[in-house]
This record gives structure tokens, C-alpha cells and sequence, in this order.
């Protein structure tokens, strides 16, 4: 015969006249607490009395930009709004009045919202017919709400679940796994003859100093079935990312590397200059790089910096330099580092003498457009090695012990171009039927290693997002940053 705690038959009663109902309702109206309710539905389930049923749900959230836009409507319909009243715009008028003017082209092609004409060699915007699109009903729908679930939308469920996806890849939107919990009466439950439990019936779960002290436990203690389903933990652990980062730390200190550190504010000197980056070089313009106000400029070491002028003007040998004049000013401005390369040089001008090898593992910052695929600020992990006569051969063996132990044992390497690597090459990795580019790398120029009173410098840069989202299955890179409880909560403790 079944035996319940009072608890179980509050629940059982309950479930009789829902036959099945959530967890938290069920909380509401028998007055039991969350765990509690999930400690008698699982005793019910294996009792065979009821069933528990756990449900996937996603809920959808607008970030700042979604908010902003549900409001004012998306960029594309602001300035189609916009030429509708004014006519014919040029290009670099309306740059000055739409901050995300570059967007908002990208999206006015694709949808064919507008033409563009060129006259007097100016690029002309001239509005076409445009009507209301599914991501636009949608945020019309939740503008007073920030966060919302596919019932809440007016748009056709299929239909809005394409248009979400392309508000999550424009961040506009994000989406949140959220985990729910069913109790489901079973045709046993609904048959049982149900009787009221006596006051001596077995309903105590947990011992205390006055039940033993009286003796009030006797007979009362509720049954512990080692068999039974329990309620999940959730014990506190490391962020996945920052999981991958010292498994990767202890990869490279277990080959002999030592780890480097730098500052996250540069001067072009140490982000360009010493890297032999011509002073023109398109990665230097402002839509790719973060240039600071304060402070605007660094102080530079003098005679390094005459060095590595000489080497871009004129060369070092076997080799003629860039030629033309070096901007000293130009090397002072402050910039956000957009890799780690430049505080491992820093490193080993202060540690001349090879053999040497090193890493680093933190943030660089370049201006990117934020999608599934590229943030404006991520981990980078760099690799230098100083020595004598070093090749690409040293390179690739030691990438391939780096990737092998990360679990990547299909590795593949070819040609590719670095302004400040010659021979250079990429590495693919195999995964899911197709090569994915993992790790760029190459022989220092001697145009960076002569001005620095160095040998042979070999170097290699990994994006640590990359990796993570192949070891966790991830297709959009902006999951590693949002606080997805749910997500974060059913990510293993290990990362094979």
C-alpha cells in the first residue's frame, strides 16, 4: 500500500481536481513551498500516482537597442521615414543627422526600401515603397513589455520565429532558455481511494534536536527511497569561458610558456609601429580601432622609437622600409590595444636574451559590428617564442600539440598574409564536415625583430570566443556574455 505524508496528499488532492497543473500554481494553492512541491511530485511519480514533465520555453528580451528602436522604429524605417518628408537625400547628409546610417543602408538595399543614384559624385538615397515587415510588428506589439514570449506577438508563430532571429542577430533582441515544470496526474492518481492522513502518518522529512529530544519521531519518519528522483542542484562553478581560459593557461604553462601581461590602453607606437604596420595602414583608421580622448596621447622610449622609425623609412637589412616620413605625433595617440602582440614585444625587449617562450590570454577591443559572430571586444590568446634560427616547422609543431590537447586532432595549415609575418600561414581545424579557421601565425619581419635587438620571433594569435563555441555548441558568440541563468546553470562542469 502506498504510503503518503500529508504533504504528498495535499498534492495528490490538488492534482485530482487540476489533473495537471504547474509547479508554482501548485504552490500557490496548497500553500506548500517550490521544493516542496517538487519533493511529494517526484515521491508521486515514482509511486506511479503522477507524472513530472520538464519544458524548454524560450522568452525573448529587448536590449537597449530594441528598446530604443521599438520605440522610434528600426533604422532602415527611420530614414525611409525621413525621405518620404525631405525627398532625395545625399549620403553624407544623412550620416550627419542617423548615428547608425551604415546600418540603416545595409538594411534599405536588402529590403529594396530605397534607390541609390550618384550625381555630381555624390551618392543619392531616394525612398521606394516599403511596407510593414514582420520585425516591425513585433516590436510594435511588445514596446510596452521588455520581455515577452512568441504568444505575446501577433505575428504568425513560424513566421515571427525567422523575424526573431534576425532581431537577435542585430541585437536588437535576445532570446533566454527558461525551464519549467509540469506535475501530471495519472490514471493510478485519479483512481486511488484518497484518505485523509492520520496524525501519526509518516510526514516527517527532517530530524531536529526537539524531535529527538522528545521522542516525537518514532514512527513518523517518512521513508527514503535511494531510488527516487530528486530535485536538480545547481552547485556554484566557473563560467564556461572562463573555464576554457584556464584549461588553455594550463596547457601552455605545462609546455614550458610563461605568461605575459600588458595594458589595455597602447600608443599606436606599441599596437602599430613595432609590429611595421605602415603608417596608412587601413587598421588604423577610426572604424577600426577605438581612439581615446583622455588620455589622448603616451609618452614613447625615445630610442626605441627612433629605431623603429629608421626600420619603417628606410629599412633594416634586406630591406627598404615604407619609405616617406614617420609621424612621431601619430605614434603618441592613445588607443584601445586590438591585440595582445604588442605587450609580448614589450615583454621581450625587457627580456632580451632567447630562448623564450610566452603567452597571453586576455581583452583587445576593435570597432566591429556586433552579430552572432563578431563582438567589439574579446579574448585573444597570443603566442611569441624567441630562439635561434627558428622556422615554421617550430610553428607548426607547436600549434599542433596546442590544438591536440584541446581536444582538435584534424589540423590543417596554409599560406596567408600579416603585414608583420613573412612566411605566414593560417590553421583550420575539421569540424562537423568543414574546416574552420582557428589560429593565425608566421615568422616576425625583420623589420620588427632587428629594431628590437631580437633573433628569430615566431608568433600566433587564437580567438578564445572561437574555440568556446565549438567546445560548447554555440552558434552566436553574444551567448558567452548574456546572463542566461538556465544556460549557464546545464553547461558541464568539464568541456570535452
Amino acid at each position: 500500500m502506498v504510503q503518503l505524508s500529508h504533504n504528498d496528499w495535499v498534492l495528490l488532492r490538488s492534482l485530482r481536481r487540476a489533473k495537471r497543473a504547474r509547479v508554482e500554481p501548485l504552490s500557490r494553492e496548497t500553500g506548500l513551498k517550490i521544493e516542496a512541491v517538487l519533493q511529494s511530485a517526484y515521491l508521486l511519480q515514482t509511486e506511479g500516482l503522477a507524472r513530472v514533465e520538464e519544458n524548454i520555453d524560450t522568452s525573448y528580451e529587448l536590449t537597449e537597442e530594441g528598446v530604443i528602436y521599438a520605440e522610434k522604429g528600426l533604422p532602415e524605417r527611420q530614414v525611409h521615414d525621413y525621405l518620404l518628408i525631405n525627398g532625395p537625400t545625399s549620403l553624407n547628409d544623412l550620416r550627419s543627422i542617423f548615428p547608425a546610417m551604415p546600418i540603416a543602408v545595409g538594411w534599405l538595399k536588402r529590403r529594396g526600401w530605397a534607390a541609390i543614384m550618384t550625381a555630381n559624385g555624390d551618392s543619392i538615397l531616394s525612398p521606394l515603397t516599403a511596407d510593414i515587415v514582420p520585425e516591425e510588428r513585433i516590436l510594435q506589439d511588445v514596446k510596452a513589455r521588455k520581455q515577452f514570449t512568441l504568444r505575446d506577438v501577433s505575428v504568425e508563430p513560424q513566421q515571427a520565429e525567422h523575424a526573431l532571429k534576425g532581431l537577435i542577430k542585430r541585437n536588437i533582441v535576445w532570446a533566454h532558455q527558461i525551464a519549467s515544470r509540469e506535475v501530471i496526474l495519472t490514471r493510478a492518481g485519479d483512481e486511488m481511494q484518497l484518505d485523509a492522513p492520520r496524525a501519526a502518518d509518516r510526514d516527517i522529512a527532517d530530524l531536529t534536536s526537539e524531535l529527538i529530544r522528545t521522542g516525537a519521531w518514532r514512527g513518523r519518519l517518512k521513508p527514503y527511497d535511494v531510488r527516487a528522483d530528486t530535485i536538480p542542484l545547481y552547485p556554484g562553478k566557473a563560467h564556461p569561458l572562463r573555464r576554457l581560459i584556464d584549461e588553455m593557461r594550463d596547457i601552455f604553462i605545462s609546455m614550458g610558456f610563461t605568461e605575459f601581461k600588458g595594458p589595455i590602453v597602447e600608443s599606436e607606437f606599441h599596437n602599430f609601429d613595432v609590429l611595421f604596420v605602415p603608417q596608412d595602414h587601413p587598421a588604423r583608421d577610426e572604424q577600426d580601432t577605438f581612439y581615446l580622448s583622455r588620455p589622448a596621447a603616451l609618452e614613447l622610449p625615445t630610442d626605441l622609437a627612433a629605431r623603429v622609425a629608421a626600420a619603417h623609412t628606410s629599412g633594416c637589412a634586406g630591406s627598404v622600409g615604407w619609405g616617406g616620413e614617420f609621424d612621431l605625433e601619430r605614434s603618441r595617440r592613445a588607443v584601445l590595444r586590438t591585440h595582445t602582440t604588442g605587450s609580448a614585444f614589450r615583454y621581450l625587449v625587457r627580456h632580451p636574451d632567447p630562448p623564450a617562450m610566452i603567452f597571453g590570454i586576455d581583452r583587445v577591443f576593435r570597432r566591429e559590428s556586433m552579430d552572432s559572430t563578431h563582438l567589439p571586444q574579446f579574448q585573444q590568446c597570443e603566442g611569441t617564442i624567441h630562439g635561434e634560427d627558428l622556422s615554421l616547422a617550430d610553428l607548426i609543431g607547436v600549434l599542433k600539440t596546442v590544438f591536440g590537447r584541446l581536444g582538435f586532432d584534424r589540423v590543417r595549415f596554409r599560406p596567408g598574409y600579416f603585414p608583420f609575418t613573412e612566411p605566414s600561414l593560417e590553421g583550420d581545424i575539421f569540424v562537423d564536415g568543414s574546416w574552420l579557421e582557428l589560429v593565425g601565425a608566421g615568422v616576425f619581419r625583420p623589420e620588427v625583430t632587428q629594431p628590437l635587438g631580437l633573433k628569430s620571433v615566431l608568433g600566433f594569435s587564437i580567438g578564445i570566443e572561437r574555440i568556446a563555441m565549438l567546445k560548447m555548441g554555440l552558434t552566436d558568440i553574444r551567448k558567452l556574455y548574456l546572463s542566461d541563468v538556465a544556460w549557464l546553470r546545464n553547461m558541464p562542469s568539464v568541456l570535452l
